[in-house]
């Protein structure tokens, strides 16, 4: 029976370190495994992403980045709620990418709670991981899934991207993703000492 394995983490935590050394160990221990960037399921979103341009909540910014968009939701709260509620079918559409898959692990990397907290950052949700919301896109987890979230401290987290610099949405996605370590069904990665040791943190749950 394949097992899901759901890593989240803001950008900076190490996150995609942990996960291929995690793919590593377990294709050692002679398990088949597939990985899976899940962040960008837009189907309906493209369209709502379109929009925001056109109502200026999307604008393009000149940084250290060079220039990049940023999302502005939070200035109309309508939109945000037909946003969230796009992002809620497509990820049930992106479903299909997940569990179509048959290996004996599945790592899906940037999905669910990753979306929740791009949602709760560009919309300014701060309570989207207490709402309604996060049962109803946690429910489009496959069985068998288990979810954790890297975490590293604030000052190494914003010093390991550039781009945590100039984003204005950083503090607010830092704050939800320390709000999810504190949620019962998500195991927390310490990636404070070695890959090693952090790889080692999700297979102990895993197994």
């Amino acid at each position: 029976m394949t097992k899901y394995v759901i890593i989240s983490g803001v950008d900076g935590s190490g996150k995609t370190t942990v996960i291929n050394s995690l793919k590593d160990k377990l294709e050692q221990q002679g398990k088949t495994v597939d990985y899976i960037w899940m962040r960008y399921n837009h189907y309906t979103v493209k369209a709502m992403n379109a929009f925001a341009r056109v109502l200026g909540l999307s604008a393009k910014v000149h940084n250290k980045m060079g220039d990049v968009w940023e999302h502005r939701l939070y200035k109309m709260p309508w939109f945000c709620k037909l946003y969230v509620w796009c992002s809620y079918l497509d990820n049930k559409i992106a479903r299909k990418k997940v569990t179509k898959l048959k290996s004996d692990y599945v790592i899906c990397d940037r999905w669910i709670n990753d979306i929740l907290i791009d949602l709760g950052a560009e919309c300014r949700l701060n309570d989207i991981l207490d709402s309604k919301w996060y049962k109803k896109f946690h429910a489009i987890l496959p069985k068998d899934s288990y979810q954790f979230v890297v975490i590293r401290n604030y000052q190494a987290v914003l010093d390991c991207r550039i781009e945590n610099h100039t984003n204005p949405d950083f503090p607010y996605r830092f704050a939800l993703y320390q709000k999810l370590a504190g949620k019962t069904d998500v195991n927390v990665v310490d990636n404070s000492g070695t890959i090693e040791e952090s790889a080692e943190q999700v297979l102990k749950v895993i197994k």
